[in-house]
């Protein structure tokens, strides 16, 4: 009995079988992962329904929006997510926000933003942006030196850029 085993998975078949169900896992964690990001956004979409005026929501919106299509710049929804994630900085900017932290990450969303679409295509948007996204992270600083998710930020962009340019 062992020795069937052990031949089966020797076996060219075992391996196919094997790399089938890597694939289906693969597939069925990326769908989670996406429906995971849609049931987040709902969320967050509903929370900024009973706080209008509140721009924490809309804020994590947006981040999370950018930072899916940061991480999954081919996914058929991107563009959509990045328009959509544009809209919600602009309702923040319509909100005309006073507290220095709060222009700070006014600030990083928009370098942010700019990263996404430079993501997505780095050969056409890349040239085309890169001074709108430092920019932004680097006012983002000025305003506030300790916000974090622009020093995060600018330093992978700067990372980005000089690995990009060695190439």
């Amino acid at each position: 009995m062992t020795f069937q085993i052990s031949k089966f998975m020797a076996s060219p078949l075992c391996h196919r079988l094997m790399v089938l169900a890597i694939v289906c896992f693969t597939v069925v964690g990326a769908q989670a992962q996406q429906l995971s990001m849609k049931e987040q956004l709902a969320a967050l979409q509903r929370l900024e329904a009973m706080q209008p005026d509140s721009l924490g929501p809309k804020i994590q919106q947006a981040v999370l929006l950018l930072g899916f299509v940061c991480t999954n710049p081919q996914d058929s929804n991107a563009k959509q997510y990045v328009d959509e994630a544009q809209r919600i900085i602009r309702k923040i900017e319509a909100l005309k926000p006073q507290k220095a932290a709060d222009r700070s990450d006014l600030a990083t969303l928009q370098g942010f933003y700019y990263t996404a679409l430079i993501v997505m295509n780095p050969q056409q948007n890349g040239p085309r942006y890169y001074r709108q996204a430092l920019d932004n992270l680097d006012k983002a600083l000025k305003i506030n030196p300790g916000n974090m998710m622009a020093k995060m930020l600018s330093e992978r962009f700067k990372e980005g850029m000089t690995k990009g340019s060695s190439n």
